[in-house]
């Protein structure tokens, strides 16, 4: 069977699971889909680990005995009761989980907390998803909103008889929203379609940026949800050093900006910052470019809204914009890329993201696509003593081959100097210089 028709049954399987699961708060019946164990997804995708929970629409309190009637569990899989969040900001909230088998279970809250599901392969990539129905006893309902799925006048009628609930939760397939009740009722979607289009939106243009186009298996983008989830455990002085942030399993948002999400995503460089985070390849993000690379994702889904680019703009309050500050940065003798931004001042982000801004006006967004399924061919393996010079190597390299163009040059004017075993690994490839210097280009 052709690799195209192996993909495109794929699909359909995955297709036909989705839309067989249900999640029921009001009867307690759930239908829950298996999706691929987050560490292994995070493996086989080359990104962030994602949510591999899903919701149950009931909250528990501690000391409470939870009943689960569990049936047609295949063994080949796991399926586990999870109460409250995985570790936030700070590292203070606990999270509790009890495995689940086929009949009759019964987990007792050691806290208070959400109650959700984890269902997935005990083993390996999940490419046939399986399925199972849980019954719940205990718990109780809290607003929650299922694309598709979700009648909205029952959805509006919980927001208003529901008013002791402590949050709110809406599902797709492709994000899990997680917000305090009383700030969505001071601040509720308006229309929550539009709010999942413009989520999915994102979320699909930076699948695209980093190369899931289904052309392999591991080019498929992932089932696992990204759960914009308000941090409650932050303390008022360490929500002072974030805006929001992307950690496993889930981006952290603020009580007071998930509106940002909601109503502002379309001009919202922040959250398009976040959600990049969660696609950013260990293999070739070293220190000093972590929060270099990741506006790659930015600058794509900005040109997608058919905005002007941010880079020829003056950040905070400057005299001059970002090009000219680049401008300034490369003629500097003294520049080194691998410096870390508190180290040096040009060291500057925005500075820094125009060598990329470069690359791509002279090549297009292709060959950064390709430099995502470039790194995703071989497992990562993590390397022990592996320095920044040693990653950044790796890229030059990388870049090189998807452009099929010698760059080592155009690094070089950057202060990013490869080393004399990856030029010569270039040079023996023969490749030609670009046609066209892709440095002197600042707009």
């Amino acid at each position: 069977m052709k690799k195209t028709t192996v993909l495109i049954a794929l699909l359909l399987v995955f297709s036909a699971a989705i839309s067989a699961q249900t999640y029921n708060n009001y009867t307690k019946d759930y239908t829950l889909v298996s999706q691929t164990e987050a560490g292994i997804e995070a493996d086989r995708t080359h990104r962030m680990v994602l949510c591999d929970y899903q919701p149950s629409g009931l909250y528990v309190r501690r000391g409470e005995r939870i009943g689960f009637a569990v049936s047609g569990l295949d063994g080949k899989y796991r399926l586990s009761s999870m109460i409250g969040f995985k570790p936030m900001w700070g590292n203070r909230n606990k999270t509790q989980e009890n495995a689940l088998q086929n009949g009759a279970n019964t987990v007792t809250a050691t806290q208070d907390g959400i109650l959700s599901f984890i269902f997935v392969k005990a083993e390996g990539y999940d490419t046939n998803p399986s399925s199972v129905n849980v019954k719940v006893t205990g718990g109780k309902a809290f607003p929650l909103y299922h694309l598709g799925r979700s009648n909205v006048l029952n959805w509006e009628n919980d927001l208003k008889i529901m008013k002791d609930a402590n949050f709110v939760q809406l599902i797709s397939d492709k994000a899990l929203l997680t917000i305090t009740y009383k700030d969505y009722i001071k601040k509720p979607i308006r229309d929550l379609a539009a709010t999942f289009q413009s989520i999915h939106s994102v979320i699909i243009w930076e699948d695209e940026l980093a190369g899931f186009d289904n052309s392999t298996p591991q080019n498929r983008p992932t089932r696992n949800r990204i759960n914009y989830l308000i941090d409650l455990y932050s303390t008022p002085k360490e929500a002072e050093d974030y805006y929001m942030y992307a950690s496993n399993y889930f981006i952290g948002m603020k009580r007071d900006n998930y509106t940002d999400l909601t109503e502002k995503l379309k001009t919202e460089w922040g959250i398009w910052h976040e959600t990049g985070h969660t696609h950013q390849q260990r293999s070739w993000t070293w220190n000093s470019i972590g929060e270099i690379s990741v506006n790659l994702f930015s600058l794509y889904v900005q040109e997608k809204y058919g905005l002007p680019t941010r880079l020829g703009t003056k950040e905070g309050g400057e005299t001059l914009t970002t090009f000219e500050k680049a401008r300034r940065y490369v003629a500097d003798p003294n520049k080194n890329y691998l410096v870390s931004n508190e180290e040096a001042d040009y060291n500057e982000l925005f500075s820094k993201l125009v060598m990329f801004h470069q690359l791509k006006t002279a090549y297009g967004w292709e060959p950064i696509k390709r430099l995502h399924q470039y790194f995703r061919k071989s497992p990562y393996v993590e390397i022990d003593g592996e320095t920044d010079a040693d990653q950044a190597n790796k890229f030059i390299y990388a870049m090189c081959v998807v452009t099929q163009n010698n760059l080592i040059p155009f690094f070089k004017k950057w202060g990013l100097n490869a080393s004399a075993a990856t030029t010569k690994r270039v040079n023996d490839l023969r490749f030609p210089m670009p046609s066209t210097d892709p440095s002197k280009i600042f707009q």
